[in-house]
């Protein structure tokens, strides 16, 4: 292991975040006239002298590292990458809101992840410094805080494309390995242009430059942080609603359909068979709930314009992993539990910024399911499984397969540590809770439905969900490489 390199590079990770508290100290002088802001902003403040003091701590010994990176070194940047960050990114709620370290760093990891699950009902005691930062916390989070420092760390050469590739799920991304920064800087771009169109679409709306913002940061990067307790539904703005589908249908939309839509390739756009599946999950599911919802006598006060309206912004919000809110799904029927369910479950495309296993894993798994179905009978039948027109080898499937099978088990194991140190909850919350926090949607069902928070978990439960978040948004492998003694042996 060649631990200068890793220093160095968590180093500028933390120069990052410390750059983030800048702008929330700005945030912090702007809204100077509000009681709670020069207290917060002593506290952003101190933030920035911590953090620039950690990031001072990691570089001077570190800063003449040998410029060799390779897998086990950016398994491990990744990994301790995202601990660091969260932890880092619960210091400001201690500081501002004087909560426990579990709550903290439960929402830091939240926010970070874009999972979008909270423990504080009282979001409108906020400060508006310390909003901005919980929404900002999403929207670098999005695109991945490895990402960010991708793009500048130019010193790393080929290494980049390491750092790059365990980072992000799939070769899916669309990128020419050899020119990884470039590609991260077009990815860069198109998340900027998308964030700034947002942001103006959620003005337009009729809602303020702040809530816009805001809201921009949680939708584009499908995190789910609202800036108010009733979350989206607070606005009851149609508009808004429509153009919040819009966008986060967008954000569960991978990077490489969105590079060649806007390059004008779209007979690549619609070659590409995991964006179909994604469009026809959305169709259908959307349809289908539509239709209960509106014939429900129990909430039969939707027409029909509402139906289709609330049923495709839930649906997307939890396909995408979300988890926006704008009604209480909780009271529908339990069909349209058992879609949610399976959609937080799948998520949304690979190389986009939403959780789940991702749709193009699931497509191929039943492909995989289906040959070695037909080869049980036919021992001698030679099928390919192609996926966007190529011939998926041997070595893919089995992995898509170990992933599939590790994801289950590290659910099956959270929901037995929840269950055990949460002895009043449901079975169907329990499953619900680490469900909705592997797959960083953040809305669950029963305990942690729509109108729920975490807020009522033990801190050993809200330390072992933030785990299990991490695990999700990198995708397993990333974190538990963390705790192989391989990984930590002496460079050379």
């Amino acid at each position: 292991m060649n631990y200068s390199i890793v220093l160095k590079v968590l180093s500028l990770l933390l120069g990052i975040l410390a750059l983030a508290f800048s702008i929330c100290a700005g945030v912090s002088l702007f809204y100077s006239s509000d009681p709670s802001e020069p207290e917060a902003l002593k506290s952003w403040i101190c933030m920035i002298a911590l953090t620039l003091m950690l990031s001072a701590s990691f570089w001077l010994p570190s800063r003449n590292a040998p410029k060799k990176l390779f897998r086990k070194e950016a398994m491990c940047i990744v990994g301790v990458g995202w601990i660091v960050a969260s932890l880092v990114g619960a210091v400001p709620y201690i500081l501002i809101l004087g909560c426990g370290f579990a709550d903290a760093l439960f929402e830091s990891t939240s926010g970070i992840t874009t999972t979008g699950a909270s423990v504080f009902s009282n979001l409108d005691s906020f400060p508006n410094s310390l909003m901005f930062w919980r929404m900002l916390s999403h929207w670098i989070g999005g695109l991945g805080v490895v990402v960010f420092f991708v793009v500048i760390l130019s010193f790393l050469g080929a290494g980049a494309k390491t750092l790059f590739s365990n980072e992000n799920s799939n070769a899916s991304a669309g990128m020419e390995t050899a020119r990884i920064r470039t590609g991260s800087l077009r990815i860069l771009g198109i998340y900027l242009a998308i964030s700034t169109a947002a942001a103006v679409s959620f003005r337009l709306c009729g809602i303020g430059w702040f809530d816009s913002i805001c809201h921009m940061f949680s939708t584009v990067s499908t995190g789910g942080f609202t800036i108010y307790q009733d979350g989206t539904a607070r606005y009851s703005n149609h508009a808004l609603e429509w153009m919040t589908t819009l966008f986060m249908f967008i954000g569960g939309t991978s990077f490489a359909v969105i590079t060649a839509a806007l390059a004008g390739k779209f007979r690549t756009v619609f070659r590409n068979t995991e964006f179909k599946t994604y469009i026809v999950i959305l169709v259908l599911a959307s349809a289908v709930i539509a239709f209960a919802v509106h014939q429900d006598e129990d909430i039969s006060v939707y027409n029909w314009n509402d139906a289709i309206r609330m049923s495709a912004f839930q649906c997307v919000s939890i396909l995408t992993t979300t988890g926006f809110c704008i009604a209480d799904y909780q009271q529908w029927m339990p069909f349209a539990h058992a879609i949610f369910f399976v959609s937080a479950i799948l998520g949304g495309c690979a190389g986009s910024t939403s959780g789940g296993i991702k749709i193009v894993r699931a497509v191929a798994a039943i492909k995989i399911c289906k040959r070695n179905v037909e080869t049980s009978l036919r021992p001698k039948l030679v099928r390919n499984i192609s996926i966007n027109g190529k011939t998926l080898d041997e070595d893919d499937a089995n992995n898509i397969m170990s992933f599939i099978v590790l994801y289950a088990s590290l659910v099956v194991a959270g929901v037995a540590a929840i269950s055990l140190l949460e002895r009043n909850i449901s079975l169907t919350g329990c499953i619900a809770s680490v469900v909705a926090c592997m797959g960083n949607s953040g809305a669950g069902l029963n305990e942690v439905g729509p109108s729920q928070t975490y807020g009522f978990f033990c801190g050993a439960s809200k330390c072992v969900l933030s785990m299990v978040m991490i695990m999700g948004r990198l995708e397993i492998f990333a974190l538990l490489a963390l705790f192989m003694p391989s990984l930590w042996t002496k460079f050379k």
